[in-house]
């Protein structure tokens, strides 16, 4: 595996690449980077030619065209034009926490070139919609972001992964080390605010896709902690069900990063899907 740098859509951007096979993009969730999927990556990379990106205006990546509003449009183009840098013609697409909604979002733009797709903790992002009377679901992951990026110490950012895994004493230090580095990075906390807005806009609801997991016709694998605390497990299970070609795979006693906390277990069943 190695580190590239590469201008698309206007936008310096850092991606992980390596392995031999069919194509994998890997797809992060808020206030993360491809450093998330470190533990997982030399596994996947055996079987297959995995690229996993900073998603447009994270981690390391610019932030390209976008300079405010709902990020996912944005994304979503970024992602097709990395794949289409990388000749990657067809793909699975494996997508974590928010990435779960852009590996959907990405799927219904270019739904002939997606082979497969697995959706990591996708929390809420797959259930019905917030009522007006509802937190915003995204309220809590701004939050604990915050925290940190205001003191990017080990304390903090490890504090900040800890909230969201069953056991904190499972984070692991090298995505610490990346946190760290991120948040502290010139500018960390005015593009965190300005992305978190517009996940949280109203304009942001055209974006929802569990009214659409129906048109999902590729094999989706739902692998989900049954202690996430960014979905209830029972809303999550109900939404696999609307998957016309669906799996749902629980896993006990981890919370919303199973490729963080399980990633021996995690990268075993998502080959095992793949393969299948």
């Amino acid at each position: 595996m190695r580190f590239s740098v590469e201008e698309i859509m206007g936008a310096r951007t850092r991606y992980l690449i390596g392995g031999e096979g069919s194509p994998l993009i890997l797809v992060h969730g808020v206030g993360m980077s491809a450093d998330s999927w470190l533990l997982s990556l030399p596994a996947l990379a055996k079987e297959y030619r995995v690229a996993a990106p900073d998603l447009l205006d994270n981690g390391f990546t610019e932030s390209g065209p976008y300079n405010g509003g709902p990020p996912q449009p944005y994304i979503v183009d970024h992602l097709i034009a990395l794949a289409d840098h990388l000749k990657f013609d067809r793909f699975t697409l494996v997508g974590s926490s928010l990435g779960a909604m852009i590996t959907l979002l990405t799927y219904f733009k270019i739904p002939d070139r997606i082979d497969k797709i697995v959706l990591v903790g996708p929390g809420s992002t797959i259930c019905p919609p917030p009522g007006s009377n509802d937190p915003p679901a995204l309220q809590g992951s701004y939050e604990n972001g915050k925290k940190a990026i205001e003191d990017p110490t080990y304390e903090s950012c490890k504090a900040r992964l800890g909230r969201v895994f069953h056991d904190a004493a499972r984070v692991p230090d090298v995505v610490v080390a990346m946190q760290m580095l991120l948040y502290a990075m010139p500018g960390a906390m005015e593009q965190f605010e300005r992305r978190m807005a517009g996940l949280r806009s109203p304009e942001a609801r055209q974006y929802e896709v569990f009214s659409r997991l129906g048109e999902i016709k590729v094999p989706t694998l739902v692998l989900t902690g049954r202690e996430d605390i960014r979905g209830k497990f029972s809303a999550i299970a109900e939404s696999a069900k609307r998957l016309p070609n669906g799996k749902l795979l629980p896993y006990d006693r981890c919370g919303h990063w199973p490729h963080m906390e399980h990633p021996a277990n995690f990268s075993r069943d998502v080959l095992h899907f793949l393969k299948s």
